[in-house]
């Protein structure tokens, strides 16, 4: 445009003394600092604008020095991110229906997780009913990844498997069914991050090492392009951890399996080309796009110290969106912030990811969840075209500011790891659980005075809403498919793998697979060792279960009794006088499961006690404005309680110092504000009720 330079010639530029003169203004004698600075869970206090004053360091370049804009100059232009989902298929013959549908439709990616009975190195026949085909895919033998994975090109698609606390037994059937393919992808083995999850694991962390060794040179010298560790930060983040937890303790475990691979002969760049890591997205937008810039940055650091190439130092990661932000309430919300986790992913510039379903948190995604689910990122490829634009961040004050300071007390938290003596002997002494731990702590704070808010379940709860039907368990039926089936494959032969380690190991049990071995047989002979490792576990819960608790209990009681817990909101004087109090009240109990009566409005103290006797309430809550409050609530709660002496009566507000004494003397029970905890006071009166 030729005037281009003159478009804002007529507007000053302004300053930000200026801008912080004019804020100051506007705020009225509120401090500053503590109004327009946040303060995160991370520790890092965010500032309310970013300028270029604040770049006081050197950007690099996509592709280049720490790869902290990503590991290829061309960004997603290039090779677009991978379109992965976790296809929640029991058997595999279900399994390879749904996949070959879903790859068909957009997925780009293949996700296995494994049932409880696979992870754990169990036949099918050989576990228990509830182990088998839930929550996971069900393979016993390299006869089920046949059928599985059968007319997939795996030599073309990437494929993950997420194991348990052992891995050499699945890679062997894997490998023995995929015979003559260079598979791509990887296997998620993390003993430690299975370790922190579950606080036990059946063997000994040299004996999981050794494993691990043997994974991780096998396929460095035959699958270049298929890794063998995986360091998942999901079990953290389900714990309530902030980024910097999550990263500090990702790299420290990191660090452990390095350490482990070089002390039994591989090299480092041999090591780094067989790490993947998996990240968590949760609903902090630019606080997980620095994580995923952040994590490159650290990646390509700890490597350098090792000695790596400048290929070992780009990182490989995918992502996942996060269990713990997901609620059961109001479900379909968690279609929006899988939408913003999703596109967080894709700003921070991930390899691949996985968009977990809206459902999955409250039974078997279906159909139609599992195509949102898959669809939000093709949407994000082909119709938001961020594809087109490479490192779309890059640049932003704010979001460079805060990736470095992030980096950096993620560092900060990895050292301290290291100075214990590495991520194993920090689970010994519970280090990173009870830091993450207090962490979640106060993340519940902020959640329970609603600081914090999750909508459709501690905020804005639907009333209304009818739950998810959950379906019918096919368990029992499954059980009985896979043992039949595992019986008929399998083939009973003792392994002999003597003292065979390393690549030798797995080609010994690659070839017992091939002839028709089973997990049970291949794990009894990498592992015979008879310990155990434990720690205390890390507190994996969802941050607003607890509210859900309460919900679910008000809605037993109703179905129970014909009615709800009930709190009558005593609204004084016009619509205009009580409205916004009463409002907030009533969203303050229904996150409860609280039938609320909320009437028109009152003129006396006298109309709103015979309306509370007849509503059957056992609380009362008087709603109008703080210059009615000194008549109003001392009239209200003497009338109230002459009509039902053991009434609690409550005002919404914060009451004024100098009138409080009055209403106390009249019998008032307190306030609810604000500032009140709401998940305390709702258990405490659902207790009172019986309700608990």
């Amino acid at each position: 445009m030729k005037n281009e330079k003159n478009l804002f010639a007529e507007f000053k530029p302004s300053t930000y003394e200026e801008w912080h003169e004019e804020a100051v203004k506007l705020l009225k004698g509120a401090p500053f600092e503590k109004k327009m600075f946040t303060q995160t869970p991370e520790g890092i206090t965010l500032k309310p604008i970013y300028n270029k004053e604040d770049m006081t360091f050197d950007v690099s370049l996509p592709g280049f020095d720490d790869y902290v804009r990503g590991t290829c100059a061309a960004g997603n232009k290039a090779s677009p991110w991978k379109i992965s989902q976790e296809l929640c298929a029991g058997t595999p013959e279900e399994f390879n229906k749904k996949i070959l549908e879903a790859l068909n439709k957009g997925q780009t990616s293949i996700e296995i997780v494994l049932d409880k009975a696979s992870a754990n190195g169990v036949d099918a026949d050989k576990s228990e009913k509830g182990s088998v085909g839930c929550k996971g895919l069900s393979v016993s033998t390299a006869k089920d990844f046949d059928a599985a994975l059968k007319g997939v090109e795996t030599d073309c698609v990437d494929v993950n498997i997420h194991t348990g606390s052992a891995a050499a037994d699945i890679a062997a059937i894997l490998y023995a069914s995929q015979k003559g393919k260079n598979l791509r992808g990887g296997i998620f083995f993390d003993p430690l991050g299975e370790l922190a999850k579950a606080g036990k694991i059946d063997r000994s962390l040299e004996c999981a090492f050794d494993e691990m060794f043997a994974m991780a040179s096998y396929n460095a010298k035959n699958m270049p392009n298929f890794t063998a560790i995986g360091i998942d930060t999901m079990p953290y983040s389900s714990a309530g951890a902030s980024a910097v937890e999550e990263l500090g303790a990702a790299f420290a475990t990191a660090v452990a399996y390095i350490r482990a691979m070089l002390e039994r002969g591989m090299q480092i760049d041999g090591i780094a080309s067989q790490i993947r890591f998996r990240v968590s997205l949760s609903g902090n937008f630019f606080m997980e796009i620095a994580k995923i810039r952040a994590a490159r940055m650290l990646w390509a650091k700890i490597i350098g110290e090792f000695g790596g190439s400048d290929e070992s130092r780009k990182i490989k990661i995918s992502a996942r969106t996060a269990i713990y932000n997901k609620t059961v309430f109001d479900p379909y919300v968690n279609m929006l912030r899988t939408a913003t986790e999703a596109f967080s992913g894709v700003v921070g510039g991930v390899d691949s990811m996985t968009v977990g379903a809206f459902d999955e948190i409250i039974r078997k995604p279906d159909e139609f969840s599992e195509r949102i689910a898959r669809n939000q990122q093709i949407i994000l490829q082909e119709e938001c075209n961020l594809t087109d634009v490479i490192d779309p961040a890059g640049g932003s004050y704010y979001v460079e500011n805060l990736t470095r300071e992030l980096a950096a007390k993620s560092w900060d938290f990895f050292v301290e790891i290291e100075k214990l003596g590495g991520m194993a002997k920090a689970l010994e002494a519970g280090f990173p659980q009870e830091a993450i731990a207090k962490t979640a702590a106060g993340k519940k704070k902020l959640y329970d005075t609603r600081r914090s808010s999750v909508v459709g379940t501690n905020n804005y709860a639907n009333m209304t809403e009818t739950p998810l039907e959950k379906g019918k368990c096919n368990c029992a039926a499954t059980f009985e498919e896979r043992s039949k089936k595992v019986a008929a494959d399998r083939k009973e032969a003792k392994i002999d793998v003597g003292g065979a380690r390393g690549v030798d190991l797995l080609e010994k049990l690659v070839a017992a697979a091939e002839a028709g071995a089973s997990i049970s047989a291949l794990r009894g002979a990498v592992c015979k060792c008879a310990s155990s490792t434990e720690v205390k576990p890390l507190d994996i819960h969802r941050a607003v279960e607890h509210f859900e608790a309460l919900r679910i209990a008000s809605a037993e009681y109703k179905k129970a009794h014909g009615y709800g817990p009930k709190v009558f909101l005593a609204t004084m004087g016009p619509l205009v006088q009580h409205k916004i109090r009463a409002d907030f009240i009533r969203g303050f109990f229904e996150v409860g499961g609280f039938d609320v009566i909320y009437p028109n409005g009152f003129q006396s103290g006298e109309d709103a006690a015979k309306a509370f006797a007849e509503s059957g309430a056992r609380y009362a809550v008087v709603c109008s404005t703080d210059d009615t409050y000194p008549a109003l609530v001392p009239e209200v709660t003497k009338a109230i309680k002459a009509v039902k002496s053991d009434a609690t009566v409550f005002m919404a507000g914060i009451p004024a110092p100098e009138a409080e004494p009055s209403y106390k003397e009249a019998g008032y029970d307190g306030s609810i504000s604000i500032k009140s905890n709401n998940y305390e006071t709702l258990k405490t009166m659902l207790s009172e009720l019986g309700v608990l």
